[in-house]
């Protein structure tokens, strides 16, 4: 028998054959496959090989849905899948990964019993990667009793031999998934990518690319309606009051209790608690104490979505770079496959108890916990809700022989990803809530405490950090001494806007797009200059916010998270064979053309309120420059305008709010002043220009008012 394994990337096709004995790496022009002749335990030892096997690879998808024509009006349905170095040359380098695979196939195909395997990545991408090179390189049907399904979760010697032992037929659900998908994205990218631009011609008279895609849509349409709210946001003024106490006025142990009615709206109703209350010595009485204990269970195990997540919080690394470590370290068969929306380990313990047992060298204290908690009464991980039915929650293999050639980015993830395997199995946390009610003139007051009394988990996953706030040991009846009564003055404060990681985590509970493709739409939105970063956080630029006013106003059905999620609910039921790839994009045709019409109905007031928003955006850019440094606390200094015309304001507003006055008329940055590190700034009053350092400290000021008070002598 003679087989062909396809694997998704050249570094898992090279894990594969060495999962087995006597695989000989060969070249097929620049491209390395591998060459194994398999025995059968059973026969004799000078019988000849009963299997020979190549495996060879792709590189991520070789095939792509192309227009078949250059047609530039929209909508455009006719599309065939094509190789993708026909299409783009930056993906030429595919072109002999193909011939590989075609030579090989050709040699399959002169064998009576050849078997063809596709064992790229087991999700819907993996599925039609395979799938296609089956089909396109190989000419294979792919639903043919010939080709064969591998499935693993982990890349070790293990997992694989398993997979070969225990082949399945093509996933057609999966497969027909995929298909769709991408035909789908097609058809939605490329349409509504064409109205946008083609808008923008009317207007411009010259082609300019635009770009809008099922998903991004929604998703610029949450981001801006969060940068709405945020714009919109009126502050309202509060007051807090706070009680400072001791247990007696020598004791150097402070604590603090709030009001109880927290937020206080009205100042006066503030202001008579104030007064009201007492200090001193037996100002506040103990009225009330309750001690609770609160068990805190283990986290589950990461799904990628949550992996990305606590990443970027706790490692400060990016999810879409958070994605390809993880796929770095799977590859290496360091953890399991990381795309995976399950936080369930589905294994049976034995499994697990086997990878502890690997880790028990370099986490040693960890492992041994756990060794005891087991002997005492077993081990079982805290699973949580979440499910795939292709793949268990991400975890280390236990085989990390290969992280040392890694960078310490992906050590850092890899640590975290086994602690968080390892805390799953730990005990419960326990700690001790403390809440006291304080009696002072009749106000009451609440102080609350919280300390760790077992930490469980915690102590093998260092990334949790609990706060610890401790009371003193209070008594009902207990008269305190009040060192100071405090009414802070504070306001309320808008939405948070959303981060790189917040995003996505939000995508996902909306069930926009899918594991895989998330981080890479947050990205592809700011590649289009649609959002940009302000302190960590996701501001969306004028130019966005004119996209999302301009759809909102013309063309609804685009930005419409409803709309998508159908398609996403689509897409599921044609994985689970409820229905067929032929109806589902049927029906997204019939929604593109209606979409279509409404479009070239207004393509002119759609180009000119595009247009205004690309204005708007390369003037906040041209003035978004720093002109100098904040001479109060080194904040930049920056063109703004308001109700009094043009100034300078800084960056730290409102902690800071030094402001310069600035000329009137249209301003912009070129270059630098002459006498200091300021930006120049060129002012257009009236069709004349007229250059101005705006730095009040320029030494050329100085000396201007130098040669003022000379002449002023001198008369």
């Amino acid at each position: 028998m003679h087989i062909l394994i396809i694997a998704e990337k050249p570094s898992v096709a090279e894990r594969i054959a060495s999962s087995f004995e006597n695989a000989s790496k060969l070249k097929d022009g620049k491209i390395s496959y591998y060459e194994i002749n398999l025995k059968d335990n059973k026969g004799d030892k000078n019988d000849k090989y009963t299997q020979k096997i190549y495996v060879c690879s792709a590189v991520g998808h070789l095939y792509g849905v192309a227009q078949k024509n250059k047609d530039w009006n929209y909508p455009v349905f006719d599309v065939e899948w094509r190789a993708i170095y026909e299409t783009d040359k930056n993906a030429d380098y595919t072109k002999d990964y193909i011939k590989t695979i075609e030579n090989l196939a050709k040699i399959l195909k002169k064998e009576k019993n050849a078997v063809f395997i596709n064992s790229c990545d087991y999700d819907i991408e993996g599925e039609i990667i395979g799938f296609n090179a089956i089909k396109f390189a190989c000419h294979v049907d792919p639903f043919g009793e010939n080709v064969r399904r591998m499935k693993f979760s982990t890349l070790t010697k293990q997992s694989i031999l398993n997979a070969y032992k225990n082949l399945e037929p093509t996933n057609k659900g999966m497969a027909y998934a995929g298909m769709t998908r991408h035909i789908l994205d097609w058809f939605w990218g490329i349409n509504l990518s064409k109205a946008l631009s083609s808008s923008l011609y009317k207007i411009l008279h010259k082609f300019q690319a635009m770009s809008i895609g099922r998903v991004q849509g929604p998703s610029l349409k949450i981001l801006t309606d969060r940068e709405r709210e945020i714009k919109n946001f009126i502050p309202q003024k509060y007051w807090e009051i706070s009680m400072i106490c001791k247990k007696n006025k020598e004791s150097m142990e402070k604590f603090s209790a709030q009001h109880k009615e927290g937020k206080i709206f009205d100042l006066e109703k503030a202001s008579n608690i104030k007064e009201k209350c007492k200090s001193g010595k037996d100002a506040a009485i103990v009225e009330e104490v309750k001690k609770r204990k609160n068990k805190i269970s283990p986290p589950p195990a990461f799904d990628l979505t949550e992996l990305q997540t606590e990443a970027y919080v706790k490692l400060k690394i990016d999810p879409r770079k958070t994605s390809e470590l993880a796929q770095d370290l799977y590859t290496s068969g360091i953890t399991s496959y990381p795309r995976t929306a399950s936080n369930q380990l589905t294994d049976p313990i034995e499994y697990y108890l086997d990878i502890i047992m690997k880790l028990s060298g370099d986490y040693k204290e960890e492992c041994k916990i756990l060794s005891e908690k087991n002997k005492k009464k077993g081990l079982k991980p805290n699973n949580g809700k979440k499910e795939d039915p292709a793949h268990p929650a991400i975890h280390p293999t236990g085989e990390d022989k290969e992280l040392e050639k890694f960078s310490p980015e992906h050590k850092k993830l890899y640590d975290l990803i086994v602690r968080r395997f390892l805390a799953t199995f730990g005990d419960d946390a326990l700690r001790e809530i403390v809440t006291a009610n304080l009696n002072n003139n009749s106000e009451i007051f609440i102080a609350k405490g919280s300390t760790t009394l077992e930490e469980g988990w915690l102590k093998i996953y260092k990334y949790a950090k609990l706060d610890e706030e401790e009371l003193p040991e209070l008594k009902k009846g207990e008269k305190l001494f009040v060192e100071n009564v405090n009414m802070d003055e504070k306001e309320t404060q808008p939405p948070k806007r959303y981060n790189v990681a917040s995003i996505i985590a939000e995508l996902e509970r909306k069930n926009l797009g899918t594991k895989a493709t998330r981080a890479n739409i947050v990205d592809t939105l700011f590649k289009r200059n649609y959002i940009k970063t302000k302190d960590k956080a996701i501001e969306v630029t004028p130019f966005g916010i004119a996209v999302v006013d301009t759809l909102e106003k013309h063309c609804s059905d685009i930005i419409d998270e409803n709309l998508t999620k159908k398609f996403e609910e689509d897409m599921e039921n044609i994985q689970n064979l409820k229905t067929t790839s032929d109806n589902v994009i049927d029906e997204a045709k019939k929604t593109l053309v209606e979409i279509s019409n409404k479009f070239k109905k207004e393509e002119y007031p759609i180009g000119k309120a595009l247009l205004m928003g690309m204005k708007s955006e390369e003037y906040n850019k041209r003035n978004e420059e720093v002109l100098f440094k904040c001479p109060k606390c080194g904040g930049n200094m920056t063109i703004r305008k308001g109700p009094y015309g043009n100034f300078a304001g800084c960056s730290n507003y409102p902690k800071c709010n030094h402001t310069v006055r600035l000329p009137a008329g249209m301003l912009t940055v070129k270059g630098k002043c002459n006498h200091c590190e300021a930006a120049k700034i060129i002012a257009t009053i009236n069709k004349k220009k007229m250059a101005i350092c705006p730095n009040p400290l320029c030494p050329s000021k100085n000396m201007n008012n130098k040669t003022n008070n000379n002449s002023n002598n001198g008369k």
